[in-house]
């Protein structure tokens, strides 16, 4: 590519000429907490940096750029064709950039829930020596989040749709890591994640306060040994960690849903179906124990040994509050005197 200078458009944003990179005096506001949740999602800011991007890849006109779902990481449609996704360095940018390029490189294209093709990746600024803002460039799908219109899907499409990801979770677990560097320490990276759950989990709840207090009280007494969430009788490979509603996207068209992809795999790792379980029957399901069962027997799961308690186990483990719209879809959950009560009332599939 011929180095030339940039138009006057973009003089005082951005110059890069033959390897010399100036700073952007815009993106440094994103380096403070309060800087970066004013401005992740402003488009208006960000606009001139992803038209910049498009350009390197005469994703053209690259005239409209909104917003896309505010999630941790700047992302933006361009002309209802591409999204752009930015990583920046708070909230673990450069991990969840790399975990996405390379999921995203890994998944096959016959997935039973379709994910964007993934397009071009690559840095803003490459080579800056304070941070190089990388980013992903994704096709665009034309839908809302079934968090959007949950209570407008009928139940039968729900349950299409779980046991669809039944089946697209057992592929994802499949695929072969070996050769994958990223993801190559397999179940002994996901043990060495637990522990570090572990040692935190009390701390988490207490500063999350979803659970009652005489529940939180008893989680280090509850809590399964790691080797057991672990064990070997359960398959590890790779999970995407975070299905919510907002990551289900589709249309609502005459009454009727269709799902058209799962999105945002900056949380992925290696894993078994537990985890995994935690946001997908809480946050997505609602607690719902009919699609959690048409999702289990989709995703073929057999080997149902102490299934409450190490769905709840690996719950209270989650990095993410996976509790706090509990009291939203189970009421009753917070009239549990045991966290063993709580696990029959949310995982035991039998009651």
């Amino acid at each position: 590519m011929t180095c030339k200078e940039p138009g006057d458009r973009f003089a005082q944003i951005l110059f890069i000429s033959c390897g010399v990179i100036a700073m952007i005096p815009e993106l440094k506001r994103l380096e403070t907490l309060d800087g970066y949740r004013q401005y992740f999602m402003d488009a208006g800011l960000w606009k001139p940096y992803v038209q910049m991007v498009c350009r390197r890849y005469d994703l053209l006109p690259c005239q409209q750029v909104q917003a896309g779902l505010a999630g941790t990481f700047p992302t933006f449609i361009v002309d209802e064709r591409w999204v752009v996704k930015f990583f920046g360095r708070l909230f673990g940018g450069e991990l969840a950039y790399q975990t996405e390029l390379q999921v995203n490189r890994l998944l096959p294209s016959d997935l039973a829930v379709r994910v964007p093709a993934l397009l071009n990746d690559g840095w803003l600024l490459e080579g800056d020596p304070i941070w190089s803002w990388p980013y992903l460039i994704f096709e665009y799908i034309p839908g809302i989040s079934i968090g959007e219109v949950y209570d407008q899907v009928s139940f039968e499409e729900k349950l299409a749709l779980a046991r669809a990801l039944g089946e697209a979770t057992r592929q994802m677990q499949r695929l072969p890591l070996d050769d994958t560097p990223f993801f190559r320490a397999g179940r002994e990276a996901y043990i060495r994640f637990l522990k570090y759950q572990r040692e935190r989990c009390f701390a988490n709840h207490r500063q999350w306060q979803s659970l009652p207090e005489h529940l939180i009280d008893q989680i280090e007494d509850y809590l399964l040994p790691v080797e057991i969430l672990a064990d070997r009788r359960f398959p590890h490979g790779l999970i995407h960690a975070d299905i919510t509603r907002d990551h289900i996207l589709g249309r609502l068209e005459a009454g009727r849903w269709t799902t058209l992809g799962l999105i945002d795999f900056g949380d992925a790792m290696v894993g078994n179906v537990f985890y995994d379980l935690a946001a997908l029957h809480i946050d997505l399901f609602r607690g719902d124990k009919r699609l959690l069962q048409a999702y289990l027997e989709a995703y073929t799961l057999e080997d149902r040994w102490q299934f409450p308690h190490i769905a709840m186990s690996a719950a209270l483990l989650h990095q993410f509050d996976i509790f706090s719209g509990l009291a939203e879809i189970l009421p009753e959950a917070r009239q549990a005197s045991t966290l063993s009560d709580l696990a029959k009332r949310v995982w035991d599939i039998e009651s």
